[in-house]
């Protein structure tokens, strides 16, 4: 009885100390940049909805502003997260151009 109460205790160690592993993932602090990019294309309202959609669903993305007047978009972004030419592609992919960035 003695032996099986000591294999219990040594398993339960044991099991206890799997999960005590530390975490060594350094997490990269933020680096929030703002960008202007002149987008080719935009004609319209759903224009300008569809861009916004579109960059609003890359992760680190904190906010968007595109304007029909100038056609451009003003990108707010954690570049730690998601690069310019992630964006730009978003862009692209909903059938716009992107003429240049600032």
């Amino acid at each position: 009885m003695k032996k099986l109460m000591y294999l219990f205790i040594l398993i339960g160690f044991v099991a206890c100390n799997s999960g005590a592993q530390k975490n060594t993932e350094v997490a990269q602090p933020e680096q929030i940049v703002e960008a202007t990019i002149d987008i080719g294309g935009l004609h319209c309202d759903a224009c300008v909805a569809s861009v916004e959609k579109g960059v609003n669903s890359l992760s680190g993305i904190e906010s968007v502003k595109v304007t029909l007047a100038d056609s451009s978009a003003i990108v707010t972004y954690n570049a730690s997260t998601v690069s310019i030419d992630e964006i730009e592609e978003s862009i692209e992919k909903r059938g716009y151009t992107i003429k240049a960035v600032n």
